[in-house]
């Protein structure tokens, strides 16, 4: 019977030890296949949503914890002094576009007044030319009978009454020749003046430009206005969750400053730190497995994205330096970036994950 006990507990202790032993080239395998860490992170692209004016927070609807959408309002500024200086741009473009219609209509007038103006003393002109010609024939017949009376009246054929009304002519023609002229010459200076007149228009039409230049850079303040009133609306870049809210209701605010975080939550990934030594085992597109600490039980399904070309430490805002020469050799991490599967369910950024990573895997 003894001998029995013996056996059986020989046979207990020799299962035990086979059975230790498998489980220990089972381990030794899987390790010898898979990479192994816990120094993983989810993460997320972390949006701090700010303002890019300063004011009053009126309205502030939303909380740590919600879901919001992209374009949805997240908080609103005080915009009443942003309203009232657009409604006075807004004015003095009108004031200025009827002041452009006033001058366009000016000008217009003007150069058709001018037009009318240019052709009447052109006719003008022209009837005394004629009359100049007229007058000129009258002289030149005054004085040939005047010189023909003078030598009648040297030969004492002519009577002096005959020679005085001779005179008299020859004066009357020259007198109505210098009228002639003077005619002429004011038609002249009339044509002048009338084209003069008719150049008012172009003077108008130079100041309806500046007038144009005007309008132009009011319509560029009237759209700057309304681009910073849209801006007193804070919406939210991205479809996500809130994280936090850094400002409160009635708090006046810079530009500049957060409002609130948000992430979203479907772009979410693992960020793990592997050792140096293990690193050339990975390639992209290798298989993941994941369990997460606010999970546990439950496994996640993904593949590796991107491997760094720089270690962690290179990225530290705080170099590691060494003023006492002693040097102590420490493995580096090098951060790979993994992508998970759709069914992997809600995460949280900066929540910790367990990874094995087949090794030497290329996916497909």
């Amino acid at each position: 019977m003894p001998s029995i006990r013996l056996t059986l507990r020989s046979s207990i202790v020799a299962g035990v030890v086979l059975a230790g032993m498998a489980g220990a080239v089972m381990w030794l395998i899987d390790r010898a296949g898979a990479i192994y860490t816990s120094d993983a992170r989810v993460r997320a692209n972390m949006v701090a949503i700010s303002s890019d004016i300063a004011g009053r927070i009126i309205d502030l609807p939303v909380s740590a914890g919600d879901h919001i959408a992209a374009g949805e309002t997240l908080a609103r500024l005080d915009d009443r002094e942003a309203r009232l200086a657009l409604a006075s741009l807004l004015l003095d473009l009108k004031a200025i576009e009827a002041e452009i219609d006033r001058e366009k209509l000016r000008a217009g007038l003007s150069k058709t007044m001018g037009a009318s103006r240019v052709g009447s003393r052109e006719a003008g002109l022209a009837a005394a030319r004629a009359d100049l010609s007229a007058a000129q024939a009258l002289l030149e017949t005054a004085e040939a009978e005047f010189a023909r009376s003078s030598s009648l009246k040297a030969s004492g054929l002519v009577t002096q009454s005959a020679m005085d009304r001779s005179t008299t002519q020859l004066e009357a023609a020259r007198q109505s020749a210098a009228r002639a002229r003077a005619g002429v010459r004011r038609g002249e200076a009339d044509i002048g003046e009338a084209e003069a007149e008719a150049g008012d228009a172009q003077v108008i039409a130079r100041n309806v430009e500046v007038l144009s230049l005007k309008a132009h850079a009011l319509r560029q303040q009237v759209a700057l206005r309304k681009v910073e009133l849209e801006q007193h609306a804070i919406a939210s870049p991205i479809s996500g969750v809130i994280d936090e809210v850094f400002a409160d209701r009635g708090e006046y605010i810079s530009p500049g400053a957060r409002i609130a975080l948000a992430h979203d939550a479907s772009n979410l990934w693992i960020e793990a730190n592997i050792k140096e030594t293990e690193i050339a085992r990975i390639t992209e597109g290798a298989h993941v497995e994941a369990w997460f600490d606010a999970a546990p039980g439950r496994a996640c399904h993904g593949r590796v994205d991107r491997i760094r070309s720089a270690a962690a430490a290179e990225f530290a805002l705080i170099p590691n330096a060494n003023p006492t020469g002693v040097f102590t050799k420490i493995t580096q991490r090098v951060p790979v970036r993994i992508v998970l599967d759709a069914a992997c369910g809600e995460l949280r950024p900066g929540a910790m994950a367990t990874l094995r990573i087949r090794a030497n895997d290329r996916g497909g």
